[in-house]
This record gives structure tokens, sequence and C-alpha cells, in this order.
């Protein structure tokens, strides 16, 4: 009995100690990022029977358990990459507001001097300093645009050294796991606080992307990230990196290099922080990017318009302020192929009223092209014509060496603009203040008249028939220069070696009256230059230049305020999730505290069985002595 009863006090003691032990290790890491309170579980011996009788024959430590709910878990995960996609983005739109907020003070403001400078100059048509003040005036609306779209793209190269630099620490992340996975394999048991350190290891994953740990039937993890691609499969990991994309072989891809193959990955799959990053590369500054090019490219290109509808003092008609963004060069810009294309393409601007931002795809299946446009739309569009193009949102889509195919290409139509908009113009003598059709027009569809030619007619008119099907040319008197043609004429028209174009939009009996003989002092297409000012020029007559720029900052402060929000509810949820996994998992000092006690004193007690044990069996040996 004596035996027993030692037995007893010893194994209460043991299990006593290592209870004390396990408070003492919870208490030595409350502060430890990541830590999971353990416990230990203990058992009560199995009974010893004798005869019918049975007898408990005292405890034991089963386990050391780590206080750990996967589902807890994962929600944290879930929450914690949620939180870290919305307070990346609000960072990032913040940033950019603050930007577009200083520059939308500088923008309108060179833009409204250089309408102040038209109004100058239509004072004094002649003046050649208020012409000269027009052309700086011109330099600096196109030198403001350069630099915000500098600002822009330095902003895109940094995101995407941004991106390296998280991939490399996912990836150091993910050899890390497998360290982790195979200590566990050498350990052959189940150790605790490798657990933690592998926990913590996907807690700070979660924050890069969405992430998600199966536990296999060897004990071992697959960690995997965005919408199914396994970065850690037990012992093995695989590597992110970043690729040239296809057909922009500049905006670089997210792809998971796995052994020898390469599996590209849909930027849109991976939320958190990365997704947040590749979100406002390629959407959020593209998107101000466009819109900035589709100012820049609006306000260059009707200023060209004008001039062209004009005479400069020399009596010629107006050359180009602004780069021609109809050039050969910035029109062969717009097309993004791949590096082994062969295709030759030039995409114009026909009209600017229909222009869009965004990508365009223009596919080619061997007998069938398909343009895609920026809302995804698919169009199956035949190119006519010579050389072949095909009409789309107001675009001209010139084909001089088609597509192979299989072949798709992106068509930015404005992407560069900002970038590209500046002064040509040298010489303010060569402004065109005079306005060749004169104010005796009677205008009120939207047709325009272009001479593209001066020759020896320098007066007449255009008039438009009742039913806008056929126009004729007349001199001042009313007499026939050109009889009744079809209108929208196929062609420039030629009468007696002055060549104009007339385009479509015209209304019925509309009449364009022309005069090509230079006036001093008439000011009439500097006027038609002011009242550019508010005119709707942009998305389908609705808007003005300078309401696509407001356009742009009321979008980007609607999209701010809608991830602030968005942060401020992540943040809530995130918090919650962390309260439930410390509930569950987190060390409790006045818990401990009380359980140090509660094992001391137990600890005593098993003692004190053993001290009886040993007085019981000095007892005996007395007695028989």
């Amino acid at each position: 009995m004596g035996f027993d009863l030692l037995t007893l006090g010893s194994q209460g003691v043991l299990t006593a100690q290592r209870q004390l032990n396990t408070t003492g290790h919870n208490i030595s890491n409350v502060n430890t990022e990541g830590y999971s309170r353990q416990s230990v579980e203990q058992h009560a011996n199995d009974s010893a029977y004798w005869s019918a009788n049975q007898w408990g024959t005292g405890v034991h430590a089963a386990a050391v358990r780590r206080n750990y709910d996967k589902f807890a878990v994962n929600e944290f995960n879930i929450t914690t990459s949620s939180l870290a996609h919305a307070a990346t983005r609000n960072g990032q739109l913040t940033m950019l507001d603050d930007m577009m907020s200083h520059s939308a003070k500088k923008i309108p403001e060179n833009m409204n001097e250089f309408y102040g400078a038209v109004k100058g100059l239509t004072d004094s048509p002649s003046d050649m300093g208020a012409r000269k003040v027009v052309l700086e005036k011109s330099r600096l609306v196109a030198a403001g645009l350069n630099d915000i779209n500098n600002a822009l793209q330095s902003q895109e190269m940094d995101t995407s050294v941004e991106i390296d630099a998280t991939l490399t620490r996912m990836n150091d992340i993910g050899r890390e796991i497998v360290d982790i996975h195979k200590a566990i394999v050498k350990s052959q048991t189940v150790d605790n606080d490798l657990l933690d350190r592998h926990q913590r290891l996907i807690n700070e994953l979660s924050e890069f992307t969405q992430v998600s740990v199966n536990q296999r039937d060897d004990g071992l993890y697959n960690v995997i990230i965005g919408s199914g691609h396994t970065l850690v499969s037990g012992l093995h990991s695989s590597e992110l990196q970043t690729v040239p994309g296809v057909p922009d072989h500049q905006k670089r891809r997210l792809a998971l290099v796995e052994g020898k193959a390469l599996k590209p990955i849909d930027n849109g799959d991976i939320r958190g922080k990365l997704g947040a990053m590749f979100e406002y590369r390629d959407k959020t500054l593209g998107q101000a990017r466009d819109e900035l090019g589709r100012l820049a490219a609006g306000f260059a290109m009707s200023i060209n318009d004008l001039q062209s509808q004009g005479y400069d003092l020399s009596g010629a008609v107006g050359e180009n302020i602004f780069v021609d963004f109809n050039s050969d060069n910035i029109a062969r810009d717009r097309v993004i192929k791949s590096p082994e294309s062969t295709a030759d393409m030039k995409v114009y601007i026909d009209d600017l009223t229909k222009l869009k931002i965004g990508d365009y795809q223009l596919k080619y299946d061997g007998s069938q092209y398909t343009v895609v446009d920026p809302e995804k739309n698919m169009m199956s569009v035949t190119p006519t014509g010579t050389p072949p193009s095909i009409s789309v949102d107001g675009l001209k889509i010139q084909l001089d060496v088609g597509l192979s195919a299989g072949e798709r290409v992106v068509i930015r139509p404005v992407r560069q603009a900002a970038g590209q908009i500046g002064v040509t113009m040298e010489d303010p003598a060569k402004i065109a203040a005079q306005s060749y059709v004169s104010s005796k027009s009677v205008i009120t569809g939207q047709g325009d008249l272009t001479v593209m030619q001066s020759g020896a007619q320098q007066e007449f008119q255009v008039a438009i028939s009742p039913d806008a099907s056929q126009f004729a040319v007349l001199d001042m008197k009313g007499n026939i220069l050109l009889a009744p043609q079809a209108y929208p004429p196929a062609s420039p028209i030629n009468v007696n070696g002055t060549v104009f174009e007339l385009s479509e939009g015209a209304a019925p009996e509309d009449v364009f009256s022309v005069s090509l003989i230079a006036a001093d002092g008439e000011n009439g297409n500097l006027i038609r230059m002011q009242k550019l000012q508010t005119q709707k020029v942009m998305d389908g007559g609705r808007s003005s230049l300078i309401d696509v720029y407001e356009g742009l900052n009321t979008d980007l402060g609607v999209q701010k305020a809608s991830f602030a929000r968005l942060e401020d509810i992540s943040r809530v949820e995130h918090d919650a999730a962390a309260g439930r996994v410390a509930e569950i998992s987190g060390v409790n000092l006045d818990e401990e505290a009380a359980n140090m006690m509660k094992f001391q004193h137990a600890y005593m007690a098993s003692s004190r069985i053993m001290t009886a044990a040993n007085e019981t069996f000095e007892t005996l040996l007395n007695a028989t002595r």
C-alpha cells in the first residue's frame, strides 16, 4: 500500500509540475506575437482490479494542447486580407487625390489663362505681343499636362518596384513555411511552438493576399493563395514572379512557377495588399492617365482644327499650334502589340465626341476580326476601304498590314496623350485669327467645312438641301459653281483650285459662307477659340474639356470616400475576428496567475501524499524490528 501511495503521489507531483511548467511558458510568452496559449490535458490512470474490487491508480499528463480554433483563425486571415486591401487602396487614392487636387487648380488655371490670352488677342488680332502671349500660354497648358502625366508614370514604376519587393517577401514566407514543415517531420511529434511560427507566417502572408490552409494526411499543410493557386505543398514551395504581359510586354503580370511550368495568375484573383497594388497600377493610374490624355487630345485637336479653319497674318490657312495627334507616329503608338508581331496598324481619332477611355482589344481568328471595347462588349467587324480600316467609337483603325490568325493587340487611344502634347508653332504670326467661314453663314447643325487648299475661288457658299441629302456650291451672288451633289461627299471638293472638305452632321438648309480674302483686324476664328472654353465637345456633346478634368477629380474623390468607408468596416470585422482568436488562443495573465496557484497547491498536496507514503513505510519497517 505504501508503494502504491508513493506512486500516486509521484504521479501527482509530475503532473502538477507539467501544469506549472506550461503555465509558466504561457506567462513568459504573453507578449509573443502569434503565441497560442497551451494547456495540459491530464487524465486519470486506468483503475486496478482485485477480485470484485477496484481502486484508482493516479493521474498522468496526456498531452500539452495548443488552444486553437481553425474556423476562428480562417476568419481572422480573411479579414486581415480584406483590411489590407482596403487600407492600401485608401492610402493610394488619398495620395493620388491630394496630387490631383493640387493639379486641379494648376491645369484649369493654365487653360483659363490660355483663353484669356486668346481674348486679349481678339481685341488686337494684329498685335505681335498678344500673339506671343497666346503661344506662351499654350506651352504652359502643355507643360502642366506633361508634368502630371510624368508624375503618374513615376507612380506606375514605383508601384511595380513595390510589387516586386512584395513578391520577394511572399516567396521568402513560402520557403520559411517549408522549413517549418521539415522541422515538423524531423520532430516526429506535434510541436506547438513550431505551429505558432507556422501560423505567424500565414498571418503575414494573408496581409499580402487571400490565403487558405489545408492540412494533409501526413500532418503537413498546403497553402493556397488567391482563388486556388498553391504556394506551398508540404515540403515544396512554388515561386511568385512577374512576367511580361501579352501583348503588352511593358505591363508585367503575375505568374506562379511550379517546377518548370509557368502558371499565369489573373491579377484580380489576388486581393490583399498585392491585389491593391495591381489595381492601382493597372486600373486607377491607367484611368487617370486616360482621362488626362482625353483632355490633352481634345484640347489640342480642337485648337488645331480651329486653326485650319482660319487665316494667319500672311493670309495663309492656319497651321497646327499643338502636336498633330493624328500623325502617323502617334497613330502607331496607340497600338500595343507583341514584339514578334508583323502587323502594321494605325489608330486615328476621327470624332472627339465619341472618344472613350480604356483599352480596346482587336482579335483575328483567321477569318473574322473582333473588337472588345472598354466595357467588354464584343463586336464582329469587317475592315473596308483601301487600305482596309475599322471604325469604332470615333476611332479609325487602319490595317496597313493585318493581324495573323490568333493574334491579339491592345489599343489605347489616349493613354500617352498627356505626355505627347506639345507646342509645335514657333512663329506667333501664324496664329489664325480670321475665320474663312464668315458671320454670314447660317449653321444650325454639327457639320464642318475645312479648307485644305486655297485656289482661284476666294469666296463661295455651300448650301445644304432642305432634306440634307445634297449640297451645292454657289458664288456670293447665288450663281451655281458646282451642281447639287450627294451629301455628305465621299472625298474633298475642288472648286476652281480651292479644295475643301465637308463633314457630315449639317442640318437642312445650313449655309456655309466662305471668304478666303484676308482682312486686317478680322477676329472671327479667335472668337470661336474663346467659345471652346465652354463648348460641349466631349462625351457626345455633354461635356466641355474642363468638365473632363473635373469629372476625373470627382471620380477619384468618390473612390477615395468609398475605400475609406470600406477600410472602417473591414477594420471593425478584423478587430472582431482578432478578438475571437484572442479569446481562444490568447494568454490571460489573471487566469494564468490563478492556475499557477491552483497547480502549486496540487503540487504541494501530491508532495504530502509522498511524505505520507514514506512515513507509512517507515512505520512498517519499525514494526518488524
